[in-house]
């Protein structure tokens, strides 16, 4: 890599800490691109470089914090299957749940250490943009979600109603769940909610299976 392409993708990392720092400090609405520029030391042309405006940069930043999240839970997994081949099921139904339950549950305890990162998913992830923002920019990040849960589905050897769904209806359901539950314990502490959530999305994918291939 060149000093000149170091040099931008640096401003640009900057503006993106920058950004997340201040839209978890002032929340989304009160900051603006001059606020972020200011802070980040940079000039307001060189922040249009990168991002249109700051809608831009908060779903580029909730693209890069959900891989990120996804990227540690899946070499997590991995490790596992290395380590604990017997353990896997691989190529059958319990087997795709154990995969799903094992990422989930890494991502559940990567928010319970990171309340700021939580706070900022939980207030700024809709699916909409997420769907959106992890297929554009799949490049930038570096690790290919859908491509991840599309092997996930074809290893399986199930077939599903509707894949898309069933992950939209996973993902809601942490995600409205896992934040009162991590930050004020209620109704319930974390460990309590585990096994009925996990459960749960045990159903939602049983649900959605229509058989094998």
């Amino acid at each position: 890599m060149s000093r000149v392409e170091e040099n931008k993708l640096q401003k640009k990392k900057a503006l993106l800490d920058t950004a997340f720092s201040l839209f978890v400090d002032r929340g989304f609405i009160k900051t603006s691109v001059a606020d972020i520029t200011k802070k980040a030391g940079v000039a307001k042309g060189t922040f249009y470089l990168y991002f249109s405006d700051k809608y831009d940069i908060r779903d580029k930043l909730i693209a890069r914090k959900a891989a990120d999240l996804l990227r540690k839970a899946w070499q997590a997994l991995e490790k596992r299957k290395q380590e604990e081949p017997e353990s896997c099921q691989a190529g059958t139904l319990a087997g795709f749940e154990d995969d799903m339950i094992f990422l989930i549950d890494r991502i559940v305890t990567q928010l319970d250490n990171n309340k700021m990162l939580l706070n900022f998913v939980s207030k700024n992830l809709e699916w909409g943009v997420f769907k959106h923002a992890m297929i554009r920019e799949t490049d930038d990040i570096g690790f290919d979600v859908p491509e991840i849960y599309n092997d996930m589905l074809e290893k399986s050897g199930r077939k599903f109603r509707d894949p898309e769904l069933m992950l939209f209806m996973i993902l809601e359901l942490v995600g409205s769940t896992i934040h009162n539950v991590i930050l004020y314990k209620e109704p319930v502490t974390l460990e309590v909610l585990r096994p009925e959530l996990y459960q749960t999305i045990r159903l939602i994918i049983r649900e959605q299976d229509i058989g094998g291939r």
